[in-house]
């Protein structure tokens, strides 16, 4: 296992789950996809921890799908619906903060939107880009966007690819916190330390019923999301698109 993404105690009853692959910039290359299904399933095993916090590098959360794991797919060597990180995420029985400090793209902004809290900062960059790439979203991203932002807004983020400053978010009411990104973590510690107060059952019972509509909205998601791909994937366009044009804004 390498050393990609680490599980760090804050508190005893407090995870950081931090993604830091500086060289790949928290893409999802086959390793960083490895080794954060081993981690979600530590995370979600652990029995101390009343909140988890993600965070990523301090300029980029976390930027979705590697060219390479984009190849397999159109090679159909891998289907989207086997890349299980959303699954994962909303069965961490406890509340989920996003840090996110950094930017986020397509799947990494998912990792986001699993979180049942949002910090943001203010500069940085959030979307889709999947349409950019010439194929439909993945990871769900289609029906947790929605629940996100509702449908009119999400429709828009969905088909232009395109992406926005946190502050959009903050203006609109979307996420919990929109602050400088120097304040995102400690605002996202200060909502963890408030929840570890409270009862472990609790929580867990309380999670478990808020997070019913996410998990539902992500089996939905699913079936369509592996239909488009299929079709989507199988326009010749799209293999050039990646090819020529596969560069992260974020980076």
């Amino acid at each position: 296992m390498g050393n990609l993404i680490t599980i760090e105690n804050y508190t005893d009853q407090i995870g950081i789950f931090h993604m830091h692959d500086e060289v790949n910039k928290n893409t999802f290359t086959s390793e960083f996809i490895e080794e954060m299904i081993v981690r979600l399933n530590e995370t979600i095993e652990n029995r101390n921890y009343k909140a988890v916090i993600f965070k990523g590098l301090p300029d980029i959360f976390c930027a979705g799908a590697a060219k390479s794991e984009l190849m397999k797919l159109f090679n159909g060597q891998m289907a989207v619906k086997d890349l299980v990180l959303s699954e994962l995420m909303l069965q961490i029985p406890v509340p989920t903060i996003a840090a996110m400090e950094g930017g986020a793209v397509g799947g990494g902004l998912v990792v986001g939107l699993c979180c049942d809290m949002i910090v943001m900062a203010e500069r940085s960059m959030y979307g889709g880009g999947f349409t950019d790439l010439g194929f439909t979203p993945g990871m769900g991203f289609t029906r947790l966007l929605q629940g996100l932002v509702g449908e009119y807004i999400g429709n828009e983020i969905l088909f232009t690819g395109k992406l926005y400053k946190g502050k959009y978010f903050g203006e609109r009411s979307l996420v919990n916190y929109v602050v400088p990104k120097e304040k995102v973590l400690d605002k996202c510690i200060s909502l963890a330390e408030v929840i570890a107060e409270k009862p472990r059952g609790t929580i867990e019972i309380l999670k478990y019923s808020v997070g019913l509509k996410k998990r539902q909205l992500l089996q939905e998601a699913r079936v369509h999301e592996d239909f488009m791909h299929k079709i989507s994937f199988n326009q010749p366009e799209v293999k050039e698109i990646i090819e020529k044009t596969y560069t992260r804004k974020l980076m």
